[in-house]
């Protein structure tokens, strides 16, 4: 068996990205609808037909997403705290999803007139910004494995990097 590592499995990795893909697409969809598609009824402007299928997917790819979350706290998130690697960016992640999981279930469960003006827009700001939070976090956690993977002469490798090498063994004379 090998031993847990940081950096998610390539089958891992896509299904996480998909399923997050899936819900920032799903959502951003039901807030184009909801906002800019509406149709003309008898009596004035009703929501798309679509806007309720959206908002569906979207309550669907989210139990995905708690669960796509939940396997990257065995390994990636445990490993990468107790290494004390790319905690900043990691944390706003957990932070926003949290924070979404949060404001989705307050959605859903505690959405009235009084709270409609300020409730779905703290859920879907921190949805927008998710994907911008994910590729900071992406690339700040392959920066730092590049930094790493480099001797502790950084100007020297580098030279050395760029030149071919060559193995010589020299051989001891009798």
């Amino acid at each position: 068996m090998k031993p847990p590592v940081i950096r998610l499995a390539p089958g891992h990795k896509r299904l996480v990205y998909a399923v997050f893909a899936l819900l920032w697409t799903s959502g951003a969809l039901w807030l184009a609808f909801h906002y800019f598609f509406a149709v003309e009824g008898d009596f004035g402007p009703v929501p798309h037909p679509l806007e309720k299928w959206w908002l569906r997917l979207h309550g669907l790819a989210a139990m995905f997403a708690l669960v796509a979350s939940g396997s990257l706290a065995t390994n990636h998130m445990r490993l990468a705290w107790a290494q004390k690697k790319n905690r900043a960016t990691g944390l706003l992640m957990l932070v926003l999803i949290t924070w979404l999981a949060a404001t989705g279930y307050a959605l859903y469960y505690f959405s009235t007139d009084a709270n409609a003006a300020w409730l779905p827009l703290l859920h879907w700001a921190a949805g927008l910004a998710l994907p911008f939070a994910l590729a900071v976090h992406i690339v700040a956690g392959r920066r730092r494995a590049r930094r790493c993977a480099m001797p502790a002469h950084q100007p020297a490798a580098r030279a050395h990097a760029a030149a071919p090498s060559v193995n010589v063994r020299l051989r001891a004379r009798p």
